[in-house]
């Protein structure tokens, strides 16, 4: 049998076609080196091959063994603990609804089914998207991320004190999927690092300044900045903590991390704080809210009413049962309509603190998956990307989880799948699609998306 086919035998029996190329021309390379240690032992050209190809075993069986190992895998564990998430997000959504007329029951019951329809046909979309090819993009993702903040600053709705796009007459809230691009945009600079250096000679004193990073402080800060203007300051520093454990992540797997690590968060500090009080500056009022949010986390309510939320959260925390919630439900359900960051709470109130539990539990198992995730993603640019993403996931689940026991003061954060903001839910799917699409491909090695730059398959057999 010669080596082409026996390259075809092989390549039949693997199902994912893309790794094919690869494989084929891995085995052919090896194939080619035992044949050329026959020639120098006196073989002909023919009988070498010949006896090259023998030595690797039967090509059907081969190819079986290839298929096996190179199979692209599904995390069903991370998809149905997400969709116990959205089904109680669903709960939320009837519970309101049985509070409401019918006509606004349906209509709250089939516009997150739409969105939830649609959310799930990107995620198919982007679960067969090869991330990396994603990546190349990170300098024209992350402008068109900025100018779409931009444009609703300069141009979008004021709505209580956030800019919102108009589109059709609909408002839409911009930060979301920006939020997504610029965690892509994000890893995608950190892995194309130039590592250039600026030397700062001052008599005795040397400063050796690394250009990329900071590069990657300016940019990241400027996202945030941008974020910020817009209104959406819890969530930008989401951002910035996300950003902060992917740089981490990444650093830690340097030479000298110990010192680059100083040097990031030492600039990175340096320059949030410069950004906080130019924004500080530019809107005091929205400062001021942010102190009278924090007193009235811990003091109750004040003068000015603030802490209304906060006596009301203790109430139901006071008298919710632990499977029926609580008696008086239906004067509370201004707590229901008034946002989306009360999901959790809006359980016990109406269902009981077990069900809350439950939620609880399941946020915990998602971020154990996610770390474990990340330990099993071999390519380094998958596993940024994991650690981003759930980063930002999580520090939101979190942070609301906490937000709804008065344990932290309240702020425009939705509990992830959970609540009923259909933007975040839409780009929240995303985000999970991406860390499918990274773990379906975890045991497949490919070719780097460079050119010129071949990631070897090592090949063995029993």
């Amino acid at each position: 049998m010669l080596i082409k086919e026996f390259l075809e035998n092989v390549c039949n029996e693997i199902k994912y076609k893309p790794i094919r190329e690869d494989i084929s021309e891995e085995l052919s390379l090896h194939i080619q080196e035992q044949k050329e240690e026959y020639i120098k032992e006196g073989l002909e050209e023919n009988v070498a091959e010949e006896r090259a190809v023998s030595n690797m075993g039967e090509a059907e069986e081969i190819g079986k063994k290839l298929n096996k190992i190179h199979k692209p895998k599904f995390d069903w564990i991370l998809t149905l603990l997400v969709a116990i998430l959205i089904g109680f997000g669903f709960l939320i959504i009837t519970i309101r609804g049985k509070q409401e007329v019918d006509e606004i029951s349906i209509y709250y019951f089939w516009r997150p089914i739409s969105f939830l329809l649609l959310g799930l046909i990107i995620s198919v979309g982007i679960y067969f998207l090869d991330y990396r090819n994603v990546l190349n993009y990170s300098t024209s993702i992350y402008v068109i991320s900025s100018i779409l903040l931009l444009v609703t600053v300069l141009f979008g709705r004021d709505i209580q004190g956030r800019n919102y796009l108009s589109i059709f007459h609909k408002t839409v809230d911009s930060s979301n999927i920006c939020i997504l691009l610029y965690i892509i945009s994000f890893v995608g600079f950190l892995n194309k690092l130039s590592r250039k250096n600026i030397n700062i000679s001052i008599g005795n004193f040397n400063l050796k300044i690394r250009l990329d990073i900071l590069k990657i402080v300016a940019l990241s800060t400027t996202s945030i900045f941008f974020l910020m203007i817009s209104n959406r300051i819890s969530i930008s520093m989401i951002l910035l903590l996300s950003y902060i454990i992917i740089t981490t992540a990444y650093i830690a797997s340097e030479e000298n991390k110990e010192i680059n690590l100083i040097k990031f968060f030492g600039t990175l500090m340096f320059l949030v704080v410069i950004l906080m009080l130019i924004v500080g500056v530019t809107d005091s009022g929205n400062y001021n809210r942010i102190i009278e949010r924090i007193k009235a986390t811990y003091n109750g309510s004040d003068i000015y009413g603030v802490g209304w939320v906060n006596n009301i959260i203790n109430d139901i925390l006071d008298n919710s049962n632990t499977f029926s919630g609580i008696e008086n439900a239906n004067e509370y359900i201004g707590l229901l309509a008034d946002g989306t960051e009360f999901s959790l709470i809006s359980i016990s109130m109406f269902c009981g603190t077990f069900y809350s539990s439950i939620v609880i539990g399941v946020v915990m198992l998602l971020g154990i998956k996610i770390i474990l995730d990340c330990k099993n993603i071999k390519d380094k640019e998958g596993r940024l990307l994991i650690i981003g993403f759930g980063s930002f996931i999580l520090l939101q689940a979190i942070l609301n989880i906490l937000m709804n026991f008065n344990l932290v003061p309240i702020a425009a954060l939705n509990l992830p799948f959970v609540s009923y903001g259909f933007n975040g839910l839409l780009v929240n799917m995303m985000m999970i699609a991406f860390i499918l699409s990274i773990y379906r491909r975890k045991d497949i090695l490919t070719k780097k998306i460079e050119t010129g730059k071949k990631l070897k398959i090592k090949v063995s057999f029993e």
